[in-house]
């Protein structure tokens, strides 16, 4: 079994079958996408005391199960805000891109009352996590079956929001320890799975074009918790959004805009069924 969801060969990230997507093995789910440009952006930050408080992750087509390579841009570097861009390329062409925003944080003295002191949802406290689609994590393959899942709520219904805590349980590059940043940008793209709609009549899935997180904080611990809302309409185009929180609470935000996408026939669901 691999020990990571990527490994560096030269000058590029070869995926393991850890990265792999629910829809096809041929292509990488969007989470070690959104983490390998989170990895590129941060490590441009021309201070110790820059950290991103910004991504956003645009996701041109999906990002192929072939060795990779990522390009950083500094558009602006300024005394306390930074800005810049991260591309992740194959064969030439442009697969995907990244802007960071990186701003200089200051040690303050703040009131209680002058900033909300949100408290995390409730830690499920069980001996097993389970992956995404409620299987085993380790078997089969796929970003999905990989990341530990500890669900707090699910709500039944054709629009069923929920609020889970996950958990990636081995190295993003392999040798490399994760960094913060790197693990919940990899995580907020399940805000598209878990803010989940099953359409009328026919079986109907999404795919979100972006990822947009904002923190407040980076998160402490490995357990990230996203507490999932979001909307659809019947023109097949929806929004999700997950506040972020870890174990001693909020930490930022993520929203994505999402697109219809009908399953092939024979192809599995990244979800459970939904229960009667």
């Amino acid at each position: 079994m691999p020990n990571s969801i990527f490994r560096i060969e030269g000058e590029r990230f070869v995926p393991t079958t850890y990265a792999e997507s629910p829809w096809t093995a041929a292509g990488l789910h969007g989470g070690p996408a959104a983490g390998l440009l989170a990895r590129a952006i941060e490590r441009t930050a021309a201070a110790e005391d820059l950290i991103v408080t910004r991504l956003t992750v645009d996701l041109f087509r999906q990002v192929p199960n072939a060795p990779l390579e990522v390009t950083t841009r500094v558009v602006r570097q300024g005394r306390r805000i930074q800005a810049t861009e991260a591309s992740i390329w194959h064969e030439g062409v442009e697969i995907s891109r990244a802007s960071g925003l990186l701003l200089q944080q200051t040690e303050l003295d703040l009131p209680a009352d002058s900033f909300e002191q949100e408290q995390p949802p409730a830690f499920p406290e069980v001996e097993k996590e389970v992956a995404l689609t409620g299987q085993e994590p380790g078997k089969n393959n796929g970003f999905h079956q990989l990341v530990h899942t500890r669900r707090v709520t699910t709500p039944p219904g054709a629009f069923m929001p929920s609020t889970a805590w996950m958990k990636i349980p081995c190295a993003f590059v392999e040798g490399e320890e994760m960094s913060p940043l790197v693990r919940v940008a990899a995580l907020s793209d399940f805000t598209n799975a878990l803010a989940h709609f099953r359409a009328k009549g026919e079986v109907v899935g999404f795919i979100n074009a972006d990822i947009s997180l904002y923190l407040h904080r980076h998160p402490v611990g490995e357990w990230i918790c996203l507490e999932v809302g979001g909307n659809a309409q019947p023109n097949g185009i929806a929004t999700a959004r997950a506040t972020l929180y870890d174990r001693e609470g909020s930490i930022g935000m993520v929203s994505v805009a999402r697109l219809a996408n009908k399953r092939a026939p024979g192809m599995p669901s990244p979800l459970p069924p939904a229960k009667p």
